[in-house]
């Protein structure tokens, strides 16, 4: 492949949003000397101020990670969610009560719909890997699942901490479940790298839906 062209930014391209070599690196996940090789390399465009440091734009970079991702083996996205499923009850057989002390507040019927509340968000979250012509619209299916979460949550007497607890509980599992062996290469960071971003936006949803219940309660209490 021939290296892409590296030239000096422009006045008109002033606008584009621009990061340094470490905060590029940080962004895909990787270390910034893998990045600067890959740049060397032409495989993700730099450009270069008049001082000679690199400069990488966000929306080439967020294009680098959908064609790395829709380039990848494919992936089971059935097995996989049913991988993370089966590994959460083992897990959470395992664990401390004090980690899993939320479920005490439930009644089975409640733990069956939360089972399948996270069934329905492992899904959500490996197909905003793989899918990225679709990755806005799962996204907001995911948030809304956050949001009712966190509202279910604070009816039902959890802390705030116990429904956030939950939610890393489950984000960690799923984490661990596209691990395809001790050593991540690229394509696992990349992925990885997607799944944290969609994950973060369920946690901020869940306590927006949690707030959200507060605020409410607090409204009836001084109307």
């Amino acid at each position: 492949m021939a290296p892409k062209e590296t030239k000096a930014i422009t006045t008109t391209e002033q606008s584009r949003r621009w990061l340094s070599l470490r905060e590029a690196a940080d962004f895909l996940g990787i270390h910034y000397t893998t990045l600067r090789t890959w740049a060397d390399r032409g495989e993700i465009p730099t450009f270069r101020t008049p001082g000679g440091h690199r400069r990488f734009d966000l929306g080439d970079l967020r294009r680098f990670l959908e064609e790395r991702v829709t380039q990848a083996r494919p992936v089971d996205v059935e097995g996989v969610v049913e991988y993370a499923v089966s590994q959460v009850r083992q897990v959470m057989a395992q664990l401390p009560e004090e980690e899993t002390g939320w479920r005490e507040k439930l009644s089975e019927k409640e733990r069956s719909r939360k089972r399948e509340q996270g069934r329905r968000m492992f899904a959500l979250a490996m197909n905003f890997v793989m899918r990225p012509s679709q990755r806005e619209a799962i996204l907001e299916d995911g948030r809304t699942l956050g949001r009712r979460y966190g509202v279910e949550a604070a009816q039902q007497g959890m802390s705030l901490v116990e429904a956030s607890r939950a939610v890393q509980f489950f984000r960690r599992q799923l984490l661990e479940s596209v691990r395809r062996d001790d050593i991540l290469d690229q394509e696992d960071l990349l992925i990885r790298k997607l799944l944290t971003q969609f994950l973060d936006e369920i946690l901020y949803a869940m306590l927006e839906g949690y707030e959200s219940v507060l605020a409410q309660r607090g409204h009836q209490l001084t109307g």
